[in-house]
């Protein structure tokens, strides 16, 4: 174990690299730079203008609202949680162009969640093949035919919804397995328009100049032996010592610079990953973490912006739900060629003091992708004819702006978070956290170390566990060197997961 103090760098300024370099600089650690690719902080927690509101185009719901969750403690710390508004009601609309009974359509969303939401253990079975054979029992044992039909549409619509939950495009292509190892720390929460804030959060009090925006890294290099030239206008003597410091990590940025360190802690998503790892890393990845990352799923979804002058919705109206009274459970999956049937869930933006009239329409998998090439102009006029066919009416005007999320296509995300697919157990995703061993530098260990939620396993997914991968990380450096944190550390409230 190196005495001297160490050099760490953090790669990706999302949520696991701010708050790994945040929980590093708490346990002591001083010489701590974290590189952002963009030009901008927090990845998938982020934000933009529309209108005269600031509106989360990445996460915006916590999952986990109880003070097991630490982005939940940090966010009511803050007092941020006291603007969280009542999230109004639930309306459903038919394709046939009526409103639906909302009592019905909401005890018959129960039951689907009821089934949809069941943690299967080591069954090698997909979460479509369980969700269509429990829900055929269900409706199955309903003696009347109308019944059985409106059911049954309900019961899909929540299996489109849960493709939105996961960012995927077929049921059947989600282990019922995903959450064997879930750690469940609560309801959801939503908390429109304040999720970004978060970055503040844990931005305060770093030192602005030991994060550098713009630096895309283009190799990693490991497991060698770097040496630091030393400064031309240092002392002899100190530059006699300086000579002889070697590190065995080199980041090489694409505008030529490299950086130096003792510890680097990748935090780039799943989806950066796939695309970049195995040109990314000098010498390669392990064939297992490689495996690893090319067995997971990283998903998309999509969210569209519509502001409109005035609300056509009712004022008490939290979110809109379109059902097609013809679909069934038994095959809930997307089609690229009726793209417009998989945008059946809106949330309304609220208060309206707040946001004015907006509406969030949210779309999975492929359909987000395909959303991602379309003009505003073509989204504008589908999304309104499509509206119009629900509520049964012409007056339904276009919206006057309109924004959607391109997570697929940033070259610095490529998509939103991760999933587990049929046949592949949560527990590569601890492969895929373990820190990188060198053979040639045995004494330097810990050279490469992986956080981000898709070295979760217990919270993949979720804003806490980029957050908590980071803390983990940092833990792991701060053992490594017999560091302890300060007591009043801000992040201390954070559990071993």
């Amino acid at each position: 174990m190196a005495l001297r103090n160490p050099c760490i760098v953090v790669v990706g300024a999302g949520v696991a690299g701010l708050s790994a370099a945040k929980k590093l600089k708490e346990y002591g650690f001083n010489d701590v730079t974290v590189l952002e690719a963009s030009e901008k902080v927090g990845g998938r927690v982020a934000s933009t203008t529309l209108g005269n509101a600031c509106v989360d185009t990445g996460a915006q719901y916590i999952h986990g609202a109880s003070e097991k969750n630490p982005v939940y403690c940090l966010l009511k710390k803050s007092g941020l949680l006291n603007q969280v508004p009542d999230m109004g009601t639930e309306a459903f609309y038919s394709n046939k162009g009526h409103k639906m009974d909302a009592n019905f359509a909401k005890r018959a969303y129960e039951d689907g969640e009821a089934i949809i939401q069941h943690r299967g253990f080591n069954t090698g079975k997909s979460l479509g093949e369980h969700y269509a054979e429990k829900t055929q029992g269900v409706i199955d044992s309903l003696p009347d035919n109308d019944e059985k039909t409106r059911m049954q549409s309900v019961f899909a619509l929540v299996g489109k919804d849960m493709l939105i939950d996961v960012g995927a495009s077929d049921l059947h292509r989600i282990s019922l397995d995903s959450w064997q190892y879930y750690i469940n720390m609560g309801d959801s929460l939503n908390v429109a328009g304040l999720m970004f804030q978060l970055v503040d959060i844990l931005l305060k009090d770093f030192p602005k100049d030991c994060l550098l925006l713009k630096r895309e890294v283009s190799k990693i290099k490991w497991d060698g032996t770097f040496s630091a030239a030393p400064s031309p206008t240092a002392h002899t003597e100190a530059a006699s010592d300086e000579k002889v410091r070697q590190y065995p990590v080199c980041i090489v940025c694409e505008n030529g610079e490299e950086i130096l360190a003792d510890h680097v802690i990748v935090t780039i998503s799943l989806g950066c990953l796939k695309a970049q790892a195995s040109s990314l890393f000098i010498p390669s990845l392990p064939t297992e973490k490689m495996e690893v990352i090319d067995k997971l799923c990283f998903g998309n979804i999509a969210k569209i912006f519509l502001e409109y002058e005035e609300a056509f919705w009712e004022n008490e109206v939290g979110t809109i739900s379109l059902i097609y009274e013809d679909d069934t459970p038994a095959s809930v999956s997307t089609n690229k060629m009726q793209w417009i049937k998989n945008l059946q869930y809106f949330s309304v933006l609220r208060p309206k003091e707040r946001f004015g009239n907006i509406l969030v329409g949210w779309c999975p998998g492929d359909i987000a992708d395909l959303i991602e090439t379309m003009t505003d102009d073509e989204l504008s006029t589908a999304v309104t004819d499509h509206l119009k066919m629900f509520f049964g009416h012409s007056n339904i005007p276009q919206p006057k702006s309109i924004l959607s999320t391109k997570w697929r296509s940033n070259k610095f995300v490529k998509g939103t978070y991760t999933f587990l697919p049929v046949g592949v157990d949560g527990q590569v995703m601890d492969t895929l956290a373990q820190p990188l061993v060198g053979s040639r530098c045995p004494g330097e260990d810990l050279q490469v170390l992986f956080a981000g939620e898709a070295t979760m396993k217990t919270l993949y997914g979720t804003v806490q566990g980029a957050l908590l991968s980071g803390h983990r990380e940092a833990d792991r450096l701060a053992a490594h060197y017999k560091k302890t944190a300060d007591p009043t550390s801000t992040t201390s409230l954070d559990k071993p997961v």
